[in-house]
């Protein structure tokens, strides 16, 4: 399908008998941009192609069919417009200042250590695997940043960065519960295997709900998504707050209130993220859905 719309414009452009430098400097892109549309490998948005079809003398009807229309949010970069880009962006960015800072932080407390003789061993265990999560997670969030700079997150690109995000989630659960278990008598023991199945019944819904909408043959509803980013969100309050409880009374809780706020805020981008990537990709489809057939398909 896509092959078809690019040799639709190439015909066209060479009917006018116009460069494709020509064509991308009245339409104020690149020619790289030009030569994807034609080799099949990207779509314009929709405002651009209502231009390339004035310059090319040409209908949308004449360039693009109806799959055209319903394929191009599923290929092209997920967010198009500049200000919503930004907003990808700054969001990515804010989670991966926050996740340095919150690993930075791990760093000194595991190299203070032995200063800390109130900490258990399996709590420096834990601390360990924090640190090593977060390490993982900052790298696919700085993939995803740069990703985002250069407009190249589609709807794949951004499946594959959420489900690596998850399935950190995923190794590093059942290794907290681990840790925490250590710390406790044996009859809790059944309480922290409860909790480990569950967070990995939880991400594994999510990851399978994140790739049916984001990779899907046909769109899904985003609800899963929502609700599931949603559970992210409560889970990462519930857990600053019951760490701020713990800590109460402890000459420590100042220091620990700081970099829990930071934790909570580095988690709580990640979900949000999704929830927007998901957002701006459900409104484009729909908008796919809406446009006219082409009176060439009815016939």
């Amino acid at each position: 399908m896509m092959a078809e719309f690019g040799e639709n414009i190439r015909k066209a452009r060479e009917k006018l008998g116009i460069t494709q430098q020509t064509l991308a400097d009245r339409l104020y892109v690149t020619r790289q941009a030009v030569s994807r549309w034609e080799n099949g490998s990207r779509y314009p948005d929709l405002l651009t192609a209502k231009r390339l079809s004035q310059e090319l003398d040409a209908t949308l009807d004449d360039l693009l069919s109806n799959d055209d229309m319903h394929t191009y949010p599923e290929v092209n970069p997920l967010i198009e417009y500049p200000l919503h880009k930004r907003v990808q962006t700054a969001l990515f960015a804010a989670s991966v200042v926050t996740n340095l800072i919150v690993l930075i932080w791990y760093l000194g407390f595991i190299l203070t250590g032995s200063e800390h003789d109130f900490i258990s061993h399996w709590d420096k265990v834990s601390q360990f695997t924090g640190m090593l999560s977060t390490a993982l997670i900052t790298v696919v969030l700085i993939i995803g940043l740069v990703q985002s700079i250069k407009d190249k997150i589609t709807p794949s690109v951004a499946a594959r960065l959420a489900v690596m995000i998850i399935g950190v989630y995923m190794l590093n659960a059942p290794a907290v519960d681990y840790c925490y278990y250590r710390n406790q008598t044996a009859e809790t023991a059944y309480i922290y295997i409860i909790l480990t199945v569950a967070y990995l019944l939880v991400y594994t819904a999510m990851i399978l709900s994140i790739l049916r909408f984001f990779c899907g043959k046909k769109p899904h509803s985003p609800i899963p998504v929502y609700i599931f980013s949603g559970i992210m969100i409560v889970y990462d309050l519930w857990e600053y707050l019951s760490t701020v409880t713990v800590m109460s009374g402890s000459p420590m809780v100042t220091k620990y209130m700081m970099i829990s706020i930071l934790r909570m805020l580095a988690d709580l981008l990640i979900p949000a993220l999704f929830i927007y990537m998901t957002a701006v990709l459900d409104r484009k489809r729909k908008l796919a859905k809406k446009c006219p057939k082409p009176e060439t398909q009815q016939q």
